[in-house]
């Protein structure tokens, strides 16, 4: 973990801004600071797990696949509350990639067909209540909205 913050945001809802390595030790660090700030906030079960989910498959694909080469980078993490959601935006430095405009994933034919990986966008998807992308100024930018109850 690089750096973080919590402040008050516009409307005096709470805000908590992380910057991360792409490497996979920060997502451990990253869920357990957004998961304990989000507790503040007495989330639901289901909310809690939405928002873990879609942290470890959106971080993890900007781990993986958003630089070609193998140096470090930097990950921008923002997590506001409003009255109805949890909105997390993501900010990466990668390669432009929609993950809204990735098709869905093809279901094996068999289990020696099946291989492991390729659901996350899919499950963001589903476990969010909205999703946009945009590409600003070189970055990736996603914002993920998370139904509060």
């Amino acid at each position: 973990m690089i750096d973080t913050a919590s402040t008050p945001a516009a409307g005096g809802s709470d805000r908590l801004l992380l910057t991360l390595a792409n490497r996979r030790e920060a997502l451990d660090e990253t869920r357990t600071r957004v998961i304990h700030w989000l507790q503040q906030h007495s989330p639901t079960p289901k909310l809690v797990f939405n928002v873990e989910l879609i942290l470890e498959e959106t971080l993890m694909n900007v781990i993986w696949h958003a630089h070609t080469d193998h140096a470090e980078h930097l990950i921008q993490l923002a997590v506001q509350l409003d009255a109805d959601d949890v909105v997390l935006r993501f900010e990466d430095d990668g390669v432009p990639f929609d993950p809204l405009q990735a098709p869905p994933p093809v279901a094996p034919t068999s289990i020696d067909d099946a291989v492991p990986g390729g659901l996350g966008v899919m499950l963001v998807r589903k476990c969010a209540r909205s999703a946009v992308y945009q590409r600003v100024d070189g970055n990736n930018c996603l914002t993920v909205r998370v139904a509060r109850h």
